[in-house]
């Protein structure tokens, strides 16, 4: 890698781990074209160099959030142990799927996100709020605190399904644990605090599976990762100060422009 691909990969980490930890997401629907389309990587080694970025990205976000008491334990866990397991799963198919066939893959998931950003009511994530239930305590930004229902079914499913997306395209899975966690009622900037901890615990499993199936750019790696630390704190220090939605808007028409993107480069050879 020549200086000039490391400074550029360096500050796309910064803007991207910036991005990642505001919206409480992993980062990797950035990471993957970019690392496809801009530095030429193949689509399995980019997945697998997303995942290991966004490890780095999601543990400072995850010690800046836990510094501000705004990770929910027991929901963390619901999400994540199930998602371990699923993260791993989709590693390991990628090793049967055709790159056009993972990119092709990518792009529909983009899409999904992009819509889903732009349109809440879209019904890509919907409701599973069953017994049993515990209560988990929010303190609001007014001081007050707020007692709020967890529903493990509900979060083992869109936990299980998360980490599956994660290990596949290298995307965090903070896409589906943020509106999972938002529709039984937790507070958004919990949701996205307690997503970036799950992200952190799954994508360690996704990166585990392909680095033991060489789908790692060290390079690369360490050349976004030392960004996206800086980035990811940023976001943090942002988070309670920025409009979600004007930034929700934002971010889903970037998706879906970036997905088109890719569907060109696979019409276009």
């Amino acid at each position: 890698m020549i200086p000039l691909d490391l400074i550029a990969s360096c500050f796309l980490g910064v803007l991207i781990g910036t991005v990642a930890a505001l919206l409480g997401v992993g980062g990797g629907f950035f990471y993957v074209p970019v690392l496809v389309m801009v530095f030429g990587l193949d689509p399995r080694v980019a997945v697998g160099t997303s995942l290991a970025i966004i490890t780095v990205t999601t543990l400072s976000a995850t010690a800046g959030y836990g510094r501000q008491g705004r990770i929910l334990k027991k929901s963390v866990l619901c999400l994540a142990i199930p998602g371990l397991a699923f993260a791993a799963l989709g590693a390991l198919v990628t090793v049967f799927l055709p790159s056009i066939y993972l990119i092709a893959t990518f792009c529909i998931v983009l899409t999904l996100m992009g819509v889903k950003m732009i349109y809440r009511k879209f019904p890509l994530i919907f409701p599973l709020l069953c017994e049993p239930c515990w209560k988990e305590e929010c303190r609001l930004p007014d001081g007050d605190h707020r007692d709020i229902h967890a529903y493990p079914v509900h979060l083992v499913t869109w936990g299980s399904i998360a980490g599956f997306m994660s290990g596949l395209t290298g995307i965090g899975g903070g896409i589906v644990n943020v509106p999972a966690l938002t529709i039984a009622g937790i507070p958004i900037h919990y949701a996205v605090a307690t997503s970036a901890a799950v992200i952190l615990i799954t994508s360690l499993s996704g990166t585990g599976t392909h680095l033991l199936l060489g789908h790692l750019s060290v390079p690369f790696f360490l050349a976004f990762a030392l960004g996206a630390v800086v980035g990811a704190q940023a976001g943090v220090y942002l988070s309670p100060k920025t409009p979600s939605r004007v930034l929700e808007v934002a971010i889903g028409t970037l998706l879906i422009v970036v997905a088109a993107m890719l569907v060109s480069k696979i019409l276009l050879g």
